[in-house]
């Protein structure tokens, strides 16, 4: 059984190596054939391509029959997870991860048991005006309104309102509070291993790819040892039982949307030419062959 389950790992990083490199190597080929003269412009148009190949690339794996299940999922971003490719005078950083270990934040807007769980874990972080900081939040995910908990929107206009959409959007009112309350804690909290960005009503989470620093906003008794010990034992557990909480513990789990296989990824893509970098950020449902929710940063 396992060098069964090493073959079709070894297939899968094989596979996406090989279709990777063949696919971009194309794209890349035909843009370079239109001139180098903006370069620049030719830059993001490669890498557009490159995501383009990646997303096309991503809806074939289904073929090879691999994300299932909550083991072939585990094997797939184990093998499949960092693909490093040279190609002419291009290097691309291929990263894949679960995109459901995270709380999504804008969840935040529709769920007490969240915001709850936010506003204890900010107190362990000495913020000095944790409601604050959540009325910052949840007026930033809440839409058009006439009249809003904070003055945010006064300061920074710009901002959308429907719903938190990047950490660049995160970073953005993280700093406000800091400005208005003269606080810097909530800066120095974990928040790239906290949350997630999505739909409003988009609220799972996959317990195998939970970090420590969530597992504690989670369950807040937990010591940093069991919580690091839970995270180093995800891809394993397919029912709460597998978790092996204290009875208080798994009841305190039953107030958010714990679940055991989600089949989503972040495809998170760098890609550097000489000295210009583009990062691109995107989620992709394996189930649904969809990718939403792009970041794209040069």
């Amino acid at each position: 059984m396992t060098s069964k389950r090493s073959g079709i790992a070894l297939l899968i990083t094989l596979f996406f190596i090989i279709a990777l490199t063949a696919a971009i190597g194309v794209s890349l080929t035909n843009l370079q054939k239109s001139g180098d003269e903006l370069h620049e412009a030719r830059f993001m148009l490669q890498s557009a391509a490159i995501v383009e190949d990646i997303i096309i690339l991503m809806k074939e794996a289904d073929k090879l029959g691999v994300v299932t299940d909550t083991d072939t999922l585990g094997l797939f971003l184990l093998s499949a997870g960092f693909i490093p490719l040279e190609l002419k005078e291009l290097l691309v950083k291929i990263e894949i991860t679960s995109a459901m270990g995270r709380v999504n934040i804008n969840s935040l807007s529709r769920s007490k048991e969240y915001r709850d769980a936010f506003l204890a874990y900010m107190a362990r972080y000495n913020v000095q005006d944790p409601y604050y900081m959540i009325d910052l939040l949840q007026d930033c995910m809440s839409g058009q309104k006439d009249v809003y908990k904070t003055n945010i929107f006064d300061e920074l206009p710009e901002l959308y309102h429907e719903r938190i959409v990047s950490r660049r959007h995160l970073d953005k009112i993280i700093d406000f509070y800091t400005l208005e309350r003269h606080d810097n804690a909530v800066a120095t909290m974990a928040w790239h291993d906290l949350v997630r960005f999505d739909e409003n009503n988009v609220s799972a989470i996959d317990a195998n790819y939970v970090t420590p620093a969530l597992w504690q906003l989670l369950l807040p008794t937990l010591d940093d040892e069991k919580a690091i010990e839970l995270s180093d034992s995800g891809g394993m557990y397919n029912a709460v039982e597998d978790l092996d909480l204290a009875p208080d513990e798994v009841t305190e789990l039953k107030k958010f949307k714990l679940t055991f296989f989600e089949p989503v990824v972040q495809v998170d893509i760098v890609v550097l030419e000489n000295n210009t970098t583009a990062h691109i950020v995107f989620d992709y449902d394996i189930t649904k062959k969809k990718g939403n929710h792009f970041e794209f940063g040069i």
